[in-house]
């Protein structure tokens, strides 16, 4: 809060007629350095509509959207790749999102027990796992909607310049600063506005202002932005940012289906808060990516199941009763929930899943029979060729006190070896509650 107020005051003061501004080129940026440490804090707000068509009448009836975002961490510098910042760690102290779309109220926060994570950045993704355990699919997305402040390096001019002085800021900085996918049309511009004093340091004071066309998750979209940032030059680093923006979506034809407007602050400084990213605090912590450090949490209130699964499958759809798993290369698994005493054993499954690929016509190359392995699971196996395509389904059945799931994997031949691996860790991972 000190450093926004203060903010505000050399806003008016530096516009006082008489302050005198140097004629001397600097440089305005900012190196990074392996465990150099930083606080950061953003705020985000949204509103806006979106045009959802009706089922009834086809017609498109806006619907209002809002939000809200706090975040507050702290960052440490693991590795750069040629002046890049490549992977950091961060404590975060607050990670919460809250949205509304038309009467329906969404929350969203990191575990407390997902408060310390690594951040790989992979092209224009932040993608984080956590040395203490797995994380959720929607505590990956806050972290994903978040800004990567080393990614902005793109707003700076890439040569000394004096007061006065525009460039354009690159592709990098700006698909950090709209999510957008890809780029298609870019018109943005940084001024130079002037150096002032903050807190006893000298800050340059850049205003930028942009349109930008491309594409996002969302489809088609065009940014519009104005802001401004201060860098200090004393210290040589980012320390203030302002966006205000308006996020136009658009159909293929390119016409408006939806503008969402809003803002966005993050204050920036070198002075960690705790010493939760010291060399002591991560002693024997894992902070290179890894098989098991890199799986993802499933688990929801309404749902009587709890597992880990690896980056490669995604959560396909579920209800209370069904949850399905695919792979990215086009194997799949489906985990059915039953109370216990309607679920097969791994005898009964076998016989029900013979009758069914009868039906089928299907033609088994090679079975393997019932088998119980670790955690009370029973598996059985078959390599079929089912409607001209060569196939191994693998089933599982398992029993935990009153409750049972079975889980039905069908794997291609090309990845048997590894999706195989990947199905069974799903399945010794497999933790059945009563649902609330």
């Amino acid at each position: 809060m000190r450093r926004e107020i203060a903010v505000l005051i050399l806003a008016v003061t530096a516009a006082v007629p008489g302050w005198a501004q140097p004629n001397d080129a600097v440089r305005i940026g900012e190196d990074f350095a392996k465990d150099a440490q930083y606080h950061v804090a953003c705020q985000v707000e949204i509103a806006g509509t979106l045009s959802v068509p009706q089922s009834k009448d086809g017609v498109a009836k806006p619907l209002k959207v809002s939000g809200k975002s706090s975040i507050k961490y702290d960052e440490r510098i693991l590795k750069l790749n040629a002046g890049r910042v490549e992977r950091t760690v961060r404590n975060y102290r607050q990670l919460e999102f809250e949205r509304k779309i038309g009467t329906e109220d969404q929350h969203s926060k990191l575990r407390p027990e997902a408060h310390r994570l690594v951040i790989l950045r992979h092209n224009q993704y932040e993608v984080p796992f956590c040395p203490h355990g797995p994380l959720t699919w929607g505590e990956i997305e806050l972290v994903r909607t978040d800004v990567f402040a080393p990614a902005l390096a793109g707003l700076f001019p890439t040569t000394p310049v004096r007061v006065g002085a525009r460039w354009k800021a690159d592709n990098i900085a700006i698909q950090e600063l709209t999510d957008l996918e890809r780029i298609d049309k870019a018109e943005f511009v940084c001024t130079f506005e002037k150096i002032t004093t903050l807190l006893g340091r000298r800050n340059a004071h850049v205003q930028f202002e942009g349109r930008v066309h491309g594409i996002g998750e969302d489809g088609n979209a065009m940014h519009e932005l104005r802001g401004a940032y201060y860098l200090d030059l004393d210290a040589g680093f980012l320390g203030y940012l302002y966006v205000k923006g308006t996020h136009h979506l658009l159909d293929k034809s390119g016409n408006a289906t939806g503008k969402i407007d809003g803002t966005f602050v993050m204050t920036r400084n070198r002075t960690p808060l705790g010493k939760e990213l010291s060399d002591a605090a991560l002693q024997g912590l894992t902070l290179e990516p890894g098989p098991e450090n890199t799986m993802l949490l499933f688990e929801h209130p309404q749902i009587g199941a709890r597992f880990l699964y690896p980056r490669n499958w995604r959560i396909a759809g579920f209800n209370d009763k069904q949850i399905g798993i695919d792979e990215n290369k086009g194997s799949g698994t489906l985990l059915t929930l039953a109370p216990a005493a309607d679920t097969p054993t791994g005898a009964q499954f076998y016989q029900e899943t013979l009758q069914f690929l009868g039906k089928q016509k299907a033609r088994i190359l090679r079975e393997e029979k019932p088998r119980a392995i670790g955690g009370g699971w029973e598996v059985f196996a078959f390599e079929a060729e089912v409607n001209k395509e060569r196939v191994i389904l693998q089933y599982y059945t398992t029993r935990q006190g009153a409750l049972g799931a079975t889980l039905t994997a069908r794997i291609l031949p090309a990845d048997l070896a590894r999706v195989q691996g990947d199905v069974e860790r799903m399945a010794r991972s497999l933790q059945l509650k009563a649902a609330k």
